[in-house]
């Protein structure tokens, strides 16, 4: 990428990327503070509860708590402390939504501007329906189903050696063995509230990510191109992690599939494969083109997965702030436009990094 490009771009969004830096902050102290009220709010409510098994202490903690409970008197008092959260609760959540609102429009219209200079000869568009039929048959997320919340950020068009390049910004919320268990978790009393303090409490509070990004299990960069080999089945090329391991071994979609051992120890240290035919791994997977998606691993800095079937090849890259939104932290630095610009180039040269012509 041209860095007289660059900088002018950084020179045109400079202003604009300092207001939205101020705006974020905003947006997040007043997350911090509404998660914060709720949490309190669960935490009086679980000493509330506890109060009922000491109800002949005169501990002035507990007698505090008696009044919050129904008696025949006053058979609403429980209500109490709902109507103190919403009265707490709606002036903060209001102010969050109108700072949240600003700061996304502004966001979205200045990735949209960035966009357009580094890139003017591909299309791209915000508002577009996320790809589910080629992330479900790209088979990269074992626990992908066709009604899993899928999202999309945005979607570069382009072109590469003659082949079309469509590049999305995804977010998934996928129905793995990690939230599996939370499900379970659950649907077990009081044990539920303490999941409900973390999962959906402690997380908003300490987290410097908006509220939008928070609870995908899966965020970043998804592609795909036609690719030139016909295949019969499918290889897929995982992260190298316990995780991973777990999720395709507990899913019962793909119990065709096979681990493929392979030789190269720099691509096995790094990647998983599995496949419905060893043979054809070994053809897809030529050594020549482990060695490129190592490479092209470290030309992406992040977590790579990629599967090819049916001369379709499909490429994803986690990035947990996405391809189309702003990374935490300040955002007035050259190096906020020169990321972007890396991250949609490489994806661009997809067929000529990894040689697919």
């Amino acid at each position: 990428m041209d860095n007289l490009l660059i900088q002018k771009v950084y020179s045109d969004v400079k202003g604009v990327l300092n207001t939205i830096y101020k705006q974020r902050k905003r947006t997040l102290f007043f997350q911090k503070i509404m998660w914060i009220i709720t949490g309190l709010y669960f935490v009086l409510m679980l000493l509330n509860m506890g109060t009922t098994y000491f109800y002949n202490s005169e501990n002035s903690l507990i007698v505090f708590f008696r009044q919050f409970q129904a008696t025949e008197s006053n058979p609403y008092a429980y209500m109490y402390p709902i109507i103190g959260l919403i009265v707490l609760l709606y002036p903060t959540a209001y102010i969050f939504a109108k700072a949240f609102q600003k700061y996304k429009i502004k966001e979205t219209e200045t990735i949209s501007k960035m966009v357009k200079m580094l890139f003017p000869k591909v299309g791209f568009t915000q508002q577009v329906v996320a790809p589910v039929k080629e992330i479900t048959n790209s088979k990269l997320f074992s626990w992908v189903k066709t009604d899993t919340p899928i999202y999309s950020y945005g979607q570069i068009i382009g072109k590469a050696n003659e082949k079309t390049m469509n590049i999305a910004d995804i977010g998934i919320v996928e129905d793995n063995v990690s939230n599996k268990f939370i499900g379970i978790l659950m649907r077990i009393p009081i044990l539920n509230i303490f999941v409900i303090l973390y999962q959906f409490i402690l997380k908003n509070v300490l987290t410097n990510k908006t509220a939008d990004n928070v609870y995908f299990t899966f965020r970043g960069m998804f592609c795909w191109l036609s690719f030139k080999k016909k295949l019969n089945g499918h290889t897929i090329i995982l992260t190298n992690n316990q995780k991973t391991k777990l999720d395709r071994a507990s899913s019962f979609k793909f119990t065709n599939e096979q681990k493929i051992h392979l030789e190269d120890p720099r691509f096995t240290d790094q990647f998983l494969v599995y496949s419905t035919d060893q043979v054809e791994a070994h053809y897809v997977l030529s050594v020549a083109l482990m060695e490129r998606i190592v490479t092209l691993k470290e030309k992406f800095s992040q977590p790579i997965l990629l599967s090819f079937q049916n001369q379709q090849m499909y490429l994803a890259v986690e990035n947990s702030n996405g391809l189309f939104s702003f990374p935490s932290g300040k955002l007035d630095t050259i190096k906020i436009i020169e990321e972007l610009a890396n991250d949609i180039e490489t994806g661009l040269k997809i067929t000529s990094e990894l040689k697919l012509e």
